[in-house]
C-alpha cells in the first residue's frame, strides 16, 4: 500500500508543472520573446567628443630638453646641473649659490668643531675646558644645521629638475612676456604698480 502511494506521489510531482511556472519557452513564443531579458542592464555610452578634441599630433616627449631621470641625478651630484640641462639658468644660479654656501658653511663649522674638540681634550684648566666645550657645541650645532639645509636644498633641486624636464616638451609662452609691469589706480587717487617675473 505504501509503495503504491509513493508511486502515485512521484508520478504527480514529476509531471509537467503549470504553464505559469514553466521555465521553458512556450511553443508559440517567438525568437524575440525568448531573447528578451527581464532586467535591462545599464550600458554607458562612450563619449567620443573628448577624444576628438585632440587634434595636435605632435609628440611632446620628443621635445624634452633632457630625460627627467637624468636631470634628477645631475642635480643630485652637481648643484644646478639639472636646471642648466633644462635651460633654467636663473634657477640654476640660485641653487648653485645656496648649495655652495650651505656646503661650505657645514664644512667650515665641522672643521671648527674638530679643532675645538681637540683643544678641549688637551686643556687642563677647568674654566678653559668649559669655554672650549661651549665653542665646540656651538660649531657642532652650526655644522648640523647647515648640513640639513644643504640636504634639503639638494632634494628640492632634484625634484625641481625632474618636474621641469617633464614639462619641457610642452608648449611655452614667448620669452618676451616673462617680465610684466602692471599699473592700476587705487581708491585713494594714487596708483598701484606690480612687477612680475616668470622663471
Amino acid at each position: 500500500m505504501k509503495t503504491v502511494l509513493l508511486s502515485c506521489l512521484v508520478a504527480v510531482f514529476s509531471s509537467n508543472p503549470a504553464a505559469g511556472d514553466s521555465t521553458e519557452p512556450a511553443a508559440d513564443s517567438t525568437v524575440e520573446d525568448i531573447n528578451r531579458v527581464d532586467t535591462l542592464l545599464f550600458q554607458p555610452t562612450i563619449d567620443t567628443a573628448k577624444a576628438l578634441l585632440v587634434t595636435n599630433p605632435v609628440n611632446f616627449e620628443r621635445h624634452l630638453t633632457q630625460t627627467p631621470t637624468i636631470a634628477l641625478f645631475k642635480s643630485m651630484f652637481v648643484p644646478g646641473w639639472g636646471q642648466i640641462g633644462n635651460r633654467r639658468y636663473f634657477k640654476a644660479a640660485v641653487i648653485i649659490g645656496l648649495e655652495s654656501w650651505f656646503i661650505y658653511s657645514a664644512v667650515q663649522h665641522g672643521r671648527d668643531a674638530s679643532d675645538y674638540r681637540a683643544q678641549w681634550e688637551a686643556a687642563t684648566d677647568l674654566y678653559v675646558r668649559r669655554s672650549l666645550y661651549d665653542s665646540y657645541e656651538f660649531s657642532r650645532d652650526k655644522r648640523n644645521k647647515f648640513t640639513w639645509f644643504a640636504g634639503i636644498t639638494i632634494f628640492v633641486s632634484m625634484f625641481d629638475a625632474y618636474v621641469d624636464a617633464h614639462l619641457s616638451g610642452s608648449p611655452r609662452e614667448e620669452r618676451n612676456n616673462r617680465i610684466e609691469l602692471e599699473v592700476q589706480p587705487d581708491d585713494s587717487g594714487g596708483a598701484n604698480a606690480r612687477l612680475s617675473y616668470r622663471f
